[in-house]
């Protein structure tokens, strides 16, 4: 599918923007608007620990009070030897009822407390979602991508780190068993057969002179992967387990390629081959250079596979623990508006924008997108809706 400004000059961004910039504005709405919810319950919160910190204080001054006024009256007595009895089991029966009393309040408080935050954490939940169904668009220009994967007992932890634009970041789960090769644990021979590693200096049968130790990492497992741009760094072990025999391979594809190879023995420490000149000169870079593209391109392959938003970061800061919905959806407006501000341009029409999409085949559509219908929906979260439409100058 092509895409086409409304005047049928060629759009940069090959993609449906008017529905995505639709998007962006169903889902401010919902997520600012639940965030604005998590603000009321949060202050509830708070007043309810400062309801509940000014009743604890208020009773020990009421206790402290009749305390004092109980010591006055047995001190003023003539009676002191008779009254005093009974005035220290009043003041042990008012004490006891003070601090039952505290306790019982400070109970119900607490209790009320939880359910505000179960209510905070639910809606927290909600948001997470929200934000979720948008951001996998992929909405904003990708900087960089960085995946993790960990063998577990069956196959593999992934995630993708998704750096974009405004400092935006992204956390996603990445559900690899649903590709074939990552169903399960993967095998150096999963991604090129025959790579060989010398691995240390040994003396071969009936020779005098040390020799590199070949070996085959065909069935050495894939245990852990880091995949960030151009870096790649990935374990091999001969099994599955913290001890096992071992090689760390990391690789840079950022100009020319260059490779770190670290050995471990079983239960050994690792270490570097290329500090052994003998090991040095045996390596195949060549071959390591095709295992290490063949592993970045099937990893790439899991991106579509990503799923459930795991973390989403402003600023290095988690948008929902820190309440930063708002600013993030005004720095997404900002990311739109040189875009949005073309298509006003080429849009025929002042009161709407407008592009078309074309197939193979070369038919046409017409897309459109008002700007009452976007003021409208927008108006519904108010002073924060009219800081997004200045910002994407629709006011």
């Amino acid at each position: 599918m092509k895409y086409l400004y409304g005047d049928s000059t060629e759009f940069p961004v090959q993609r449906d923007f008017l529905g995505l910039l639709d998007d962006f504005i169903d889902t401010s709405v919902k997520a600012i608007t639940l965030e604005n919810t998590v603000f009321d319950m949060k202050e509830d919160i708070r007043d309810k620990r400062r309801l509940k910190n000014s009743v604890m204080d208020e009773m020990n001054n009421f206790l402290l009070t009749v305390e004092n006024a109980i010591s006055a009256a047995v001190s003023s007595s003539k009676e002191q030897v008779t009254i005093v009895q009974y005035a220290e089991k009043s003041r042990d029966f008012l004490k006891k009822y003070i601090e039952d009393g505290k306790k019982k309040i400070s109970d119900d408080i607490f209790h009320e407390i939880t359910q505000f935050e179960e209510k905070v954490n639910r809606t927290d939940e909600e948001n997470r979602k929200t934000l979720e169904a948008f951001f996998i668009k992929d909405p904003v220009p990708i900087i960089n991508k960085k995946y993790t994967l960990k063998a577990t007992k069956e196959a593999y932890s992934s995630k993708v780190q998704v750096d974009c634009e405004g400092d935006i970041s992204c956390v996603f789960e990445i559900a690899s068993s649903e590709l074939p090769l990552w169903d399960g644990h993967v095998k150096a021979y999963g991604f090129v057969r025959g790579v060989e590693i010398p691995a240390r200096m040994k003396k071969p049968f009936l020779k005098k002179e040390l020799a590199p130790d070949i070996v085959s990492i065909d069935n050495y497992l894939l245990s852990d992967l880091v995949l960030c741009g151009k870096e790649l760094e990935v374990v091999f072990r001969k099994k599955l387990e913290t001890a096992a025999e071992r090689f760390r391979l990391r690789m840079d594809f950022s100009e020319d390629f260059t490779v770190e190879i670290y050995h471990a023995e079983e239960n050994g420490v690792e270490k570097n081959i290329q500090a052994v000149p003998g090991l040095k000169d045996a390596l195949n870079v060549l071959r390591l250079r095709e295992l290490g593209e063949k592993i970045m391109e099937q990893t790439d392959s899991l991106y579509p596979k990503k799923q459930r938003l795991e973390h989403l970061y402003l600023g290095g800061k988690d948008v929902l623990e820190e309440n930063l919905v708002y600013e993030l959806m005004q720095r997404v407006a900002e990311i739109f508006a040189p875009t949005l501000e073309e298509i006003k341009k080429h849009s025929p029409s002042k009161e709407e924008f407008s592009l078309k999409s074309e197939d193979e085949s070369g038919k046409r559509r017409e897309i459109y997108l008002k700007k009452s219908q976007i003021k409208e929906k927008i108006g519904v979260i108010k002073e924060k809706g009219g800081r997004l439409l200045q910002i994407l100058d629709m006011l």
